[in-house]
């Protein structure tokens, strides 16, 4: 597995949105998207920002096309949604994501507990 920093630096080498996960039987999870995939694409338009994400994902009500990066390779897969999904607010996608990311910097544990990313003290 990537580790978290050579993951991201990949997704932006790529200029794509790295895949942190995926929920279990989503859409994404039936294509066999998973975490570190690098998305390139969606709906044709490329995902550099979330908010390309969120815009190409809106072209279409029933699904999107994708291309993501694994391995070397890029894949292209077409999810399907169960039900008509409604058009997302790009706004509204970034606020959670914020606050999603807030939390997620309070607990992470990636770097030791200290802020300089140095060892931890004895």
């Amino acid at each position: 597995m990537l580790q978290r920093k050579s993951f991201f630096a990949l997704a932006k080498a790529l200029e794509g949105l790295p895949i942190l996960g995926v929920l279990e039987g989503t859409p994404a999870a039936r294509a066999g998207v998973r975490y570190g995939d690098v998305l390139l694409s969606v709906n044709g338009v490329r995902t550099r920002t979330i908010t390309d994400y969120v815009e190409a994902k809106n072209l279409r009500a029933d699904g999107m096309n994708i291309v993501v990066f694994r391995s070397g390779t890029e894949r292209i897969e077409e999810l399907s949604y169960d039900v008509h999904a409604q058009p997302l607010d790009p706004a509204a996608l970034l606020a959670e994501l914020a606050t999603l990311r807030v939390a997620a910097d309070a607990d992470d544990g990636f770097d030791g507990g200290d802020p300089d990313g140095g060892e931890p003290a004895s």
